[in-house]
């Protein structure tokens, strides 16, 4: 199945699905929301129908891997705790040239049109 790259890019309208940060179409990676790595375990699936299909910025693909999003959530949610181990990160906290705020991890199609169910298929 030939994937049609421009209608997954104006999927959200240019924007990552996961990060929402704008981008460029050249720029724009092809994320399977439910990885191809794991189709095996969703009998019937087809990894390339257009519904599994995500525009992302090559950060959030390479970082996703092949985790499905909830998998992921929580890799992201344990950010701040590995970024607290860092010298760097540790010193610009005590001189408040940073500010922690923790917040739930929100992804960019959860506020708009979401192309799944709450579970992640």
């Amino acid at each position: 199945m030939k994937i049609n790259r421009q209608a997954v890019y104006e999927k959200y309208d240019g924007h990552c699905a996961y990060c929402g940060r704008a981008m460029e179409f050249g720029k724009m990676q092809v994320d399977h929301y439910w990885p191809q790595f794991l189709s095996h375990l969703e009998p019937g699936l087809e990894p390339d129908r257009f519904e599994n299909l995500m525009p992302s910025c090559a950060k959030c693909n390479i970082h996703k891997y092949a985790m499905r999003p909830e998998m992921w959530r929580g890799e992201l949610g344990k950010q701040v705790l590995r970024l607290k181990k860092n010298a760097q990160f540790d010193r610009a906290l005590r001189f408040d040239q940073i500010e922690i705020t923790e917040r739930p991890i929100v992804f960019y199609f959860e506020n708009h049109n979401q192309p799944f169910e709450k579970d992640g298929r």
